[in-house]
């Protein structure tokens, strides 16, 4: 069972595709279920293999040709996952060459039905540079969507948000993913999908 699994879903996913990032409040004690230090030797070890293995692969250079910093990485997964609020977790991709690692946040709440999942997943609201792109989720997932949109920040950067939001057993699982890296929206999007497939919702017993 999945180190965030709650008393109605679990997450089932594994290495070397998704790291489960521990939540909790960083300057305190992140997650009392994880040793934080061992967990942090092991996603280096992680890291570093994964780093071998890209560098193997020729033209996909890795980190754009950059060494990545392994513990800022890390830090940086660590300090995000500690500003999100209470049912909020964050998954880690490290699917892509070089392009890892891909932080999502995963909610999982009871369904609100004044609440579509279109503005669930981000296709509503807001001033998006176009209209938002939808795409209706695989059949086996259930009732769901894929949204893609991009919006300007304060600094005139381009970013852009795919949403997948699906609704199943009175409650809505909700990934979320934003980068200024538009060239690994095709290439990543598809692995949001099967993330969503991969959160279980249920009894966790």
């Amino acid at each position: 069972m999945s180190a965030v699994a709650g008393s109605t879903w679990e997450l089932d996913i594994s290495l070397p595709q998704w790291l489960e990032v521990p939540a909790g409040d960083v300057g305190t004690g992140v997650d009392t279920r994880v040793d934080i230090e061992q967990w942090r030797a092991d996603v280096a070890a992680v890291f570093t293999l994964l780093e071998e293995v890209d560098s193997q692969l020729g033209d996909d250079a890795p980190q754009n040709g950059l060494a990545l910093d392994i513990p800022r990485a890390i830090d940086g997964l660590l300090e995000f996952s500690a500003t999100l609020p209470d049912g909020h977790h964050i998954v880690a991709g490290l699917a892509l060459p070089g392009r890892w690692p891909l932080p999502v946040v995963i909610a999982v709440t009871p369904t609100d039905e004044s609440y579509d999942l279109l503005a669930a997943a981000g296709a509503r609201g807001g001033s998006p540079i176009e209209a938002p792109t939808v795409d209706y989720l695989p059949e086996e997932l259930g009732d769901g969507v894929r949204v893609t949109r991009l919006d300007l920040d304060d600094d005139g950067a381009v970013w852009a948000t795919v949403g997948c939001a699906r609704r199943a057993a009175g409650l809505d699982t909700v990934l979320t993913w934003r980068t200024t890296e538009l060239d690994l929206v095709p290439s990543f999007s598809p692995y949001l999908e099967s993330l969503v497939g991969s959160v279980r919702v249920g009894s966790a017993e």
